[in-house]
Order: structure tokens, then C-alpha cells, then sequence
């Protein structure tokens, strides 16, 4: 009788570490799912190296995109000139809560992996960890609004 009493805390617990392999598993897709196939405008803050000690963020205002097939269509404020840059095609990808985008080579922005946040349209987040610091706010929108008129 002994062991029965034990067996089912022990398989409960056996249960619930199976779960939590695929609810990861789940909510990666489920991101991955609700990212794809909108466009996202958002505002990163990445840190600029400054002479002498001290330091500041640079601003990053972009537009990415996200097709479904993990390429993205991508285009970034450039307020010299008042106007967006050329859309160009790079790559993007979940992991978990991760969302790691590649902005093109001639943007000056690194490969950069934010830990995010999804609420309706809203999209939030920052880099976990030491390295790099990113962090970001924006909104989601169905459809390509890069290019839709």
C-alpha cells in the first residue's frame, strides 16, 4: 500500500516534466506562429561606444517583415535623409522567447537576439545575460505593411 502512495506523486512528477519539454516546445511555435506573416515596427536602443568612459544608446527604428519561411523583409529609419532605407531581405528566428534578427550588413546593427514579450499587438523585450545589450518596443501588424500602400 506503501507504494502505491508513492508511485503517484512519482508519475505525476514524471508527467509534468514531459509537459514542460512541449509546452516549450509549444510556445516557440506558438511564437514563432504569431510572429509570422506581420509586419513589425519597432524602436530598439543598442549601446554606441563613446571616448573617455560613458556611454550612450543608439536608436534603431525599423520595419521588419516576417515571413513565414524565417526570411525577413526589412528597412530602417535613417534620419539623415528623413526616409527609410532600402527594403532588404535577411533572416529572422525564434527560440523559446527569443527573437533573433539579422539587419542588413550595411545598417551597422549586429545580429541582435531579444528576449520578448507578445500582449495583442504589442512587443516588448531585452537581451538576458552579459554581451550584448539590446532592447526593444513595438507593435505587430498583419499583412506586409512595408510595401502595402
Amino acid at each position: 500500500m506503501g507504494a502505491r502512495v508513492h508511485a503517484a506523486p512519482l508519475a505525476a512528477a514524471l508527467l509534468l516534466a514531459a509537459g514542460a519539454g512541449q509546452a516549450a516546445e509549444q510556445a516557440s511555435a506558438t511564437l514563432s506562429e504569431a510572429l509570422a506573416g506581420n509586419t513589425l515596427s519597432a524602436v530598439m536602443f543598442m549601446p554606441r561606444a563613446a571616448p573617455k568612459g560613458g556611454g550612450s544608446l543608439d536608436r534603431v527604428v525599423f520595419q521588419a517583415y516576417l515571413r513565414p519561411d524565417g526570411s525577413a523583409l526589412m528597412r530602417r529609419w535613417e534620419p539623415d535623409r528623413n526616409a527609410y532605407s532600402t527594403v532588404a531581405v535577411r533572416r529572422w528566428s525564434v527560440s523559446g522567447s527569443t527573437l533573433c534578427l539579422d539587419f542588413p550588413a550595411d545598417e551597422r546593427v549586429p545580429r541582435t537576439c531579444v528576449e520578448i514579450h507578445v500582449w495583442g499587438p504589442r512587443l516588448a523585450g531585452n537581451t538576458k545575460g552579459p554581451g550584448q545589450f539590446a532592447m526593444i518596443d513595438g507593435d505587430i501588424e498583419p499583412g506586409n505593411r512595408i510595401t502595402a500602400r
